[in-house]
């Protein structure tokens, strides 16, 4: 039998203290253990490249002149900026998006969110046609062509459209393979015709549906590469005139699923005739759903971010973000992020910002720089908005929601580094 003897009452109050904090410390440190993370996610955006404004980091001199590259919007062609023989012919940065892949890859993502623009895009996927007419400002007049020739097909829109995607599809197949399931957002380059007013169109619409349709969502492969099942899958089903005011089909442009207890939603912010616009009151009744079925987490994936990050050079347009579209309808979007303590991931700006708009309770978390040309060459002061960028999220079995950003420059030279660590469990 083994006692203790004690001189005076402050040895024993002191020896009962130490106890009951190294018990504290064992407790924690157990806790800490049994903690684990559940699912892990990445997300990034816009990958595609530009044969018009290419970023001047990205130029191979060898290249230059050497060929030349499609011009989106079926006009035509262009001498060689300088890119490879490769992403030439299908307007990917194939370098940078890969690196990314392959990191996602050794972070173990079970998911892989990309929030749109993996394509050049912006033409017109209906039948060949030829143009009678120039106005760049309005609808070029066009005809279809009845009896179209091999070349007319090639050149088409609709050809240089799936020929990316095909492409795109490729690079990203190794991800299924491996173990991450990959969502896809649309962006504006997939819906929206250039020529057109840089306005979405119906066949762009059913282009992307034909192109990303079976990832949206096949419930088997799923849950083999999650190891959970996708549950509460929903689309947007075509409204009554004046909700949202869309009037195509949004079925998987705009849809949703849970996994366990955390809610993720898709939403196309360029639909047909609402370009520059969230889908509001169908994400309202979804989150607001969700949260009824005993959801604890909302994470919302978008192509244009809801405020625009002033980077240093910056000119914003009406098409830069949702609140430059229109301000109040960004607020009404903003309001329903924050009051169900939803995070917001998005691209369109090819650059990467983390951010909390008005100093409200969510993140707009902008990760655009998966490889497209950066928005400017203006020097900058700020350390990490001009790197190839992406997220990855961990959610932990206590309810712990940890982001952490990664990146590497332009020249990728160096290694990946971590951007930033946020803790995402308050909101």
């Amino acid at each position: 039998m083994f006692s203790l003897k004690f001189n005076n009452q402050k040895q024993q109050t002191l020896l009962v203290a130490c106890l009951t904090l190294a018990s504290a410390c064992y407790s924690a440190s157990s806790f800490a253990a049994q903690d684990r993370v559940i699912l892990t996610f990445s997300t990034v955006g816009d990958s595609r490249q530009d044969p018009q404004n290419i970023d001047p980091s990205t130029v191979i001199a060898s290249q230059v002149g050497v060929g030349n590259c499609q011009i989106p919007s079926g006009t035509g062609l262009t001498a060689n900026p300088g890119l490879s023989g490769q992403d030439c012919k299908w307007l990917q940065n194939t370098a940078a998006w890969s690196r990314i892949i392959r990191a996602i890859q050794e972070q173990k993502s079970q998911m892989l969110f990309f929030n749109g623009d993996m394509i050049m895009g912006y033409g017109k996927a209906g039948a060949p046609v030829v143009r009678t007419g120039t106005n760049a400002a309005t609808a070029t007049t066009e005809v279809t062509i009845a009896n179209p020739s091999v070349d007319d097909v090639i050149n088409a829109d609709i050809m240089q459209i799936y020929k990316q995607y095909g492409f795109w599809r490729g690079m990203v197949s190794n991800l299924m393979e491996t173990g991450t399931y990959l969502v896809p957002v649309p962006g504006n380059h997939e819906t929206q015709c250039k020529r057109c007013g840089k306005t979405a169109q119906i066949e762009n619409e059913n282009a992307w549906r034909d192109n990303m349709g079976d990832l949206i969502l096949d419930t088997d492969r799923f849950t083999k590469l999650v190891g959970t099942a996708a549950t509460n899958f929903s689309t947007y089903a075509l409204p009554a005139v004046g909700n949202d005011g869309i009037t195509t089909d949004q079925s998987q442009l705009s849809y949703s699923f849970d996994v366990g207890q955390s809610h993720f939603a898709i939403i196309n912010t360029d639909a047909v005739g609402k370009d520059g616009y969230a889908p509001t009151s169908w994400l309202e009744a979804d989150l607001s759903a969700a949260e009824l079925r005993g959801v604890k987490r909302n994470f919302v994936f978008g192509h244009k971010s809801a405020y625009f990050y002033a980077y240093a050079g910056s000119a914003p347009s009406s098409t830069s973000s949702l609140d430059n579209k229109d301000s109040i309808a960004a607020a009404t979007f903003w309001t329903t992020i924050n009051n169900h303590k939803a995070t917001y991931f998005c691209g369109h700006e090819h650059i990467y910002n983390v951010s909390r708009p008005s100093l409200l309770n969510s993140y707009q978390v902008l990760v655009g720089a998966g490889g497209s040309p950066f928005e400017t060459s203006t020097a900058t002061s700020v350390v990490n908005d001009r790197m190839y960028s992406w997220a990855t999220v961990k959610v932990y079995q206590s309810g712990k929601v940890v982001l952490n950003t990664y990146g590497f420059d332009p020249t990728m030279n160096h290694p990946i580094v971590k951007l930033e660590t946020i803790n995402l469990t308050h909101l």
